[in-house]
């Protein structure tokens, strides 16, 4: 089972109900993902723009749609930010939280995977 690592206010975010949406750069192990996979969640603690803890197996989700985007403002401007962000108050607010993940070097290289999702049980 392919295993996705998720900041913990974003793991908490999906258990609460809030998060639907998990971005990630189109690589190569995430274009393989399709709809119906069920993939196991790794809850990150980030401080100071690293990982200090993670914790295995937090929850599963099961992708159901799959989007493909150039870039994060674009593929924010479609879907609806607050399923990806919940806490942003703003598009412009998600993709500063979104590219404090990712380098810009790689959002243009590998462009943004939108991974549309339910709970598993």
């Amino acid at each position: 089972m392919e295993e996705i690592g998720i900041e913990s206010t974003l793991v908490e975010s999906i258990k609460k109900g809030d998060k639907y949406i998990e971005v990630c750069l189109g690589k190569s192990r995430f274009l393989k993902i399709q709809e119906g996979d069920t993939l196991s969640v790794r809850e990150d603690l980030w401080l100071n723009g690293g990982i200090i803890d993670s914790f295995p197996d937090s929850l599963r989700i099961t992708i159901t749609q799959i989007l493909y985007f150039e870039s994060f403002q674009e593929m924010l401007q479609t879907v609806d930010h607050r399923g990806v962000v919940p806490a942003a108050k703003s598009i412009d607010d998600a993709v500063k939280l979104c590219k404090s993940f990712y380098t810009d070097e790689d959002e243009r290289e590998y462009g943004v995977v939108a991974l549309y999702f339910d709970v598993s049980q």
